[in-house]
C-alpha cells in the first residue's frame, strides 16, 4: 500500500507539474507576442524636396527586447505620394545609443546626443553634428567637463537649434567642484602644478545634494548650455537665478535670447515626474543675460511653443499645489505685445466644442513640439477625454476647440508641419499607427480626412476579442453633483454565462485615467482568456477638474467604493463573467485600491497583484519624493516648514490599507521595485509582514530597478 500510494503520489505531482509548464509556456509565447508591436515616440515631417510633390516622414519607435532585458529604439522613412499614399519605407535603422537628436529648420543640420559606454558601468556622452548627410563634428562632453550629464528625460530636456542654424542649445546638469577625503595621497609634482579652481574639496564627497526625485535621480541642479559650431565651444548660458532649475528651453524668433521654464528648487525639490503642480515659471533670457519672468506668480507651467510666425507664444498653466496632476489653461503671450490672455480655461465639468461635442478640459502632460498651424492662429494638441485621448484645434484668435474626429480608440497628434498633420492612433484591440491628414481651412477641421503610413500583422487573438464604454452613476453615499464616472470592459465574450474570470484593473495616480489605447498587459491578459475592468472612479481626468477635486480627502472611501461599484454593475451588464474568479491587479494607487479592496470586501476578490502598492500613509510621508502627494489627497495642506499635526496622522492611518490587513483572505503577490523614489519599497515589505503576521499566503518579489506606475500613456 505504500508503495502504491508512492507511485500515486508521484503521479499526481507529475501531472501538476507538467499542468504548470504547460501555463507558463502559454503565457510566455504570448507574452513574445504582444510585445513585438512597437510603440512611435517621435515623428517628423520632413521638407518637401524641391520638384517633389510627395512627403518623406521620419519615425522613431521604441520596442521591447525580452532576451536582451531593454528597450531598443529604431527609426524608419516613410514615403507618402501627393495623394497621400505610401509608396514605400525604408528599411528600418538601430538609434538605441541616441539620447537626443534634432534637424535644424533647414535640415542640412542635425545634432545627436549619444550615449557610448566605453567601461563596465560607465559612459561617455557625445554631441554630434551631422551636415549633408555626414558626420561634420563630433564633442566629447564627458571630456570637455563643461558640465554634467545632458538631461534627456521629458520634463527638462531640449535640443534646439538657433535660426541662424549656428548654435544648439541644451539643457545638463550643472558641473560642480571635484572632492576628496582629507586623506587621499597624491604624487609631489601635483600638489605644485594644480590650480586654485582645479583643486578638488576635501572632505565633502559624502555631502547630500537632493535631486528631482523619481525618474530624475542624479539630476541635482539644471544650467542652460549652447554649442557654437562656427567658434567650437561650449558654453553654461548665464543670467538665470540660482534657486531655480530651467529645462524645455527654446529659441526666440530672433535668435538673440531664449525662452524656458524654470522651476523653483528651494527650500526643497519635489518629485517632478507626472507632477503638474510645481510652482514655475516661463521666463525669458536675452543674450546679455537679462532674466524676466513671463508667467503669473504661484502657477505651474510647461511646453512653450512658438506660433510659425513668432508672434505668440503658448504654454500650458495651473495653479501651483494641490493634487499632483488637473486640469489646466492654455496661455498665449503676444510676442511683440507683451500681453498675455487666457486662450482655454480650466474646464469645471464640461463645454461643447464647435461641432457640439462635450470637452472637459486640458490634461496633456505635453505639447507636440510643432504643434502650429501654418496660418499662426491655429493649433493642435491632444487630450484625455474620459475613456479616449482625442486630438483637438484650438483657434487662437476666437478661442474655439475643434475635435478631429477619429474611430474608436485613442489618436495622438505627433507632429505638424505645412499643415500636414501625423498622429498616432491605437485602441485596445490594435496597436499603434501612424495617420496623416490635411488640416483643412478655418471652420473645416471637421472634414479631415485621415491616411495610414504604417501598419503591422494583425493579431487574431486580439481581433476577436470586444471592448465596452461604461458610464457609471454612484448614487450612494454621494455627495453634490460629482457622481459620474467611467470605466472599460475589455476582453472575450462568450454564450455561456460565469465562464470569463476577471481583472479588476483600478489605475494609479489618483489623478490619471485608463482609455482605450493599446497596452501590453492589457493585451496579454486578454489573449489568456481574461476578461479586465479599467475603472476610473471619481478622482481620474480627462472628466472635468471638479472630478479630480472630489476625490480630495477621500482616498481609501470614495475611490474603493467605486471600484466595487463597477465590478457589479460589471458583473450585471456581462453575465458570462465569472462572479467566483475576481482578481484585483494595480500599481502605486492602483495598488493601494487593490490593497484596499481585499481588506474591506474580503468575499468578493480570490487573489491580488499589487506593483509598488501604497499601504501606509504614515510611512509614505517621510520617504516618497511627493509627501505633499500624502496630505493633498487626505484633505490636508502641505507647506514645507510645517510638521504635520496628529489629527492628520490619524487621518492618514484611518486611510491606509494596513488598516485592513487583518481582514484579507486573498492570496496576494507584491512586485516591488526597491529603488522607487515615488512609492519606495517599504511600503511594500510592511505590508508583506502584516499578510505573514495573519497566516495569508503571499508572495514578494523584489526587483532592482524601479517600476513605472506612470499615467497609462504620454501625451
Amino acid at each position: 500500500m505504500i508503495k502504491n500510494y508512492k507511485n500515486d503520489s508521484s503521479q499526481v505531482i507529475f501531472s501538476a507539474s507538467h499542468r504548470y509548464c504547460v501555463q507558463v509556456d502559454k503565457v510566455v509565447k504570448a507574452f513574445k507576442a504582444v510585445t513585438q508591436y512597437p510603440s512611435p515616440t517621435s515623428v517628423r515631417i520632413m521638407n518637401a524636396v524641391k520638384g517633389s510633390s510627395g512627403v518623406t516622414i521620419l519615425s522613431s519607435w521604441s520596442q521591447t527586447n525580452l532576451e536582451r532585458g531593454k528597450s531598443i529604439k529604431f527609426q524608419q522613412t516613410h514615403f507618402v505620394d501627393s495623394l497621400q499614399q505610401k509608396s514605400s519605407d525604408m528599411a528600418p535603422v538601430d538609434i538605441s545609443t541616441e539620447l537626443l537628436s534634432r534637424f535644424s529648420k533647414s535640415e542640412e543640420l542635425r545634432g545627436v546626443v549619444r550615449d557610448i559606454p566605453f567601461e563596465a558601468n560607465k559612459k561617455k556622452q557625445y554631441l554630434e553634428i551631422w551636415k549633408h548627410r555626414q558626420l561634420w563634428k563630433n564633442f566629447d562632453l564627458s571630456a570637455l567637463e563643461v558640465h554634467g550629464d545632458v538631461y534627456c528625460d521629458y520634463d527638462f530636456g531640449s535640443l534646439e537649434w538657433s535660426p541662424c542654424e549656428q548654435k544648439l542649445l541644451y539643457i545638463a546638469e550643472k558641473k560642480l567642484p571635484k572632492t576628496e577625503p582629507f586623506y587621499k595621497p597624491k604624487p609631489q609634482d601635483n600638489k605644485e602644478n594644480v590650480t586654485a579652481e582645479a583643486k578638488p574639496i576635501k572632505g565633502e564627497e559624502y555631502v547630500f545634494r537632493p535631486d528631482w526625485g523619481e525618474q530624475l535621480e542624479g539630476k541635482h541642479q539644471s544650467v542652460v548650455v549652447v554649442c557654437d559650431t562656427e567658434s567650437d565651444t561650449i558654453s553654461v548660458l548665464e543670467g538665470i537665478p540660482a534657486h531655480l532649475s530651467p529645462g524645455q528651453v527654446i529659441w526666440t524668433p530672433d535668435g538673440k535670447g531664449i525662452v524656458g521654464v524654470a522651476w523653483e528648487s528651494e527650500p526643497r525639490r519635489l518629485g517632478l515626474v507626472y507632477c503638474t503642480n510645481r510652482q514655475s515659471c516661463v521666463f525669458h533670457v536675452t543674450a546679455d543675460g537679462v532674466f524676466d519672468v513671463l508667467s503669473s506668480e504661484g502657477q505651474s507651467v510647461h511646453s512653450p511653443r512658438f506660433s510659425t510666425n513668432g508672434e505668440y507664444l503658448v504654454w500650458l498653466q495651473r495653479p501651483s499645489g494641490g493634487p499632483h496632476h488637473a486640469a489646466q489653461k492654455l496661455m498665449c503671450y503676444k510676442w511683440n505685445l507683451q500681453q498675455v490672455e487666457t486662450v482655454v480655461d480650466i474646464v469645471q465639468q464640461q463645454t461643447p466644442t464647435v461641432g457640439g461635442t462635450p470637452f472637459y478640459g486640458l490634461f496633456n502632460l505635453t505639447l507636440p513640439r510643432r504643434c502650429w498651424a501654418e496660418d499662426s492662429s491655429r493649433l493642435l494638441l491632444s487630450t484625455p477625454q474620459h475613456c479616449n485621448i482625442q486630438s483637438y484645434v484650438i483657434n487662437i484668435e476666437d478661442k474655439s476647440v475643434t475635435e478631429l474626429a477619429g474611430p474608436e480608440g485613442s489618436q495622438i497628434v505627433m507632429d505638424v508641419q505645412n499643415d500636414i498633420v501625423i498622429c498616432t492612433r491605437s485602441s485596445l484591440k490594435s496597436p499603434p499607427v501612424l495617420v496623416l491628414g490635411k488640416l483643412p481651412s478655418t471652420g473645416s477641421e471637421q472634414t479631415m480626412l485621415w491616411s495610414p503610413i504604417t501598419s503591422w500583422p494583425s493579431c487574431p487573438s486580439l481581433d476577436s476579442l470586444t471592448c465596452h464604454y461604461m458610464a457609471l452613476t454612484q448614487t450612494k453615499g454621494s455627495e453634490g453633483s460629482c457622481r459620474s464616472f467611467n470605466a472599460i470592459y475589455f476582453g472575450p465574450e462568450a454564450a455561456e454565462d460565469h465562464v470569463v474570470p476577471v481583472i479588476v484593473n483600478p489605475h494609479g495616480g489618483p489623478h490619471s485615467v485608463l482609455t482605450d489605447s493599446f497596452s501590453m498587459e492589457k493585451a496579454l491578459f486578454a489573449t489568456l482568456g481574461f476578461g479586465i475592468l479599467m475603472v476610473n472612479y471619481r478622482g481620474s481626468i480627462g472628466a472635468g477638474q471638479e472630478n479630480v477635486e472630489f476625490l480630495l480627502g477621500k482616498i481609501g472611501d470614495s475611490d474603493v467604493k467605486d471600484v466595487r461599484f463597477a465590478t457589479f454593475e460589471a458583473l450585471k451588464q456581462f453575465p458570462f463573467l465569472n462572479p467566483e474568479k475576481i482578481v484585483l491587479f494595480g500599481g502605486s494607487h492602483g495598488g493601494f485600491l487593490a490593497t484596499h479592496l481585499s481588506g474591506q470586501y474580503p468575499d468578493l476578490f480570490k487573489a491580488v497583484v499589487a506593483i509598488n502598492p501604497v499601504t501606509d500613509l504614515t510611512g509614505m510621508f517621510t520617504v516618497t519624493d511627493i509627501p505633499d502627494w500624502v496630505s493633498v489627497e487626505t484633505g490636508f495642506p502641505y507647506t514645507k516648514s510645517e510638521e504635520i499635526s496628529l489629527s492628520a496622522f490619524e487621518k492618514m492611518k484611518k486611510c491606509s490599507p494596513c488598516s485592513y490587513a487583518s481582514n484579507v483572505v486573498a492570496p496576494t503577490l507584491l512586485l516591488v521595485g526597491s529603488r522607487d523614489k515615488r512609492v519606495p519599497s517599504s511600503q511594500g515589505i510592511h505590508y508583506y509582514y502584516r499578510l505573514k503576521a495573519h497566516n495569508i499566503k503571499s508572495k514578494y518579489v523584489d526587483y532592482i530597478h524601479t517600476f513605472i506606475c506612470s499615467l497609462e500613456t504620454c501625451w
